[in-house]
């Protein structure tokens, strides 16, 4: 574990319409706003992150995902409105040593503008910077776009566990 004067606290990143957006370690207090994320996702894009209809997240469950242990969660917002959370990365702890979790929700009008693709690679690197050397994703195999960003970071072929595939991407 980093100690906590090493973790970074924002990173920016211009999207392909030349939007810029910062992403940072998200705390306890993003939690109101991480709902508002959930509520304006559409259910399918949320059935894609969760494998289920989630329609959001407890204040138990951010807890945990906001706990530096378990791994770390990202929040992602607009350079000019930094009190809307457009999009949550995970890169959490898993029970094998050095295998990371990777996950992302992004809300539905900011899909499919390179987003993904920035937040997988910015996630690898977080996911090297706290120990790991592997990052795992369950995808749904009908979820062709996250399939695709996780191509760009070099993901072999995905093992099929029926709707959802189990993805090992070493990093």
């Amino acid at each position: 574990m980093p100690e906590s004067g090493t973790r970074r606290t924002g990173h920016r990143i211009t999207l392909a319409d030349g939007t810029p957006t910062r992403t940072r370690e998200a705390i306890p207090a993003d939690l109101g706003p991480v709902q508002a994320l959930h509520r304006r996702c559409s259910p399918g894009s949320r059935a894609m992150r969760y494998h289920a209809g989630t329609p959001g997240l407890s204040a138990a469950r951010w807890r945990l995902l906001c706990d530096p242990e378990r791994g770390t969660t990202l929040v992602t917002t607009t350079a000019q409105a930094t009190d809307r959370i457009i999009a949550m990365t995970n890169v959490m702890r898993t029970d094998q040593q050095g295998v990371g979790e990777f996950a992302v929700l992004i809300e539905d009008a900011w899909q499919s503008k390179g987003l993904g693709t920035a937040l997988a690679a910015h996630a690898a690197d977080v996911a090297r910077r706290d120990g790991h050397h592997t990052l795992t994703a369950a995808v749904a195999a009908a979820n062709v776009p996250m399939l695709h960003v996780l191509e760009n970071l070099d993901a072999p072929p995905a093992r099929a566990t029926g709707p959802v595939l189990d993805i090992e991407i070493p990093l």
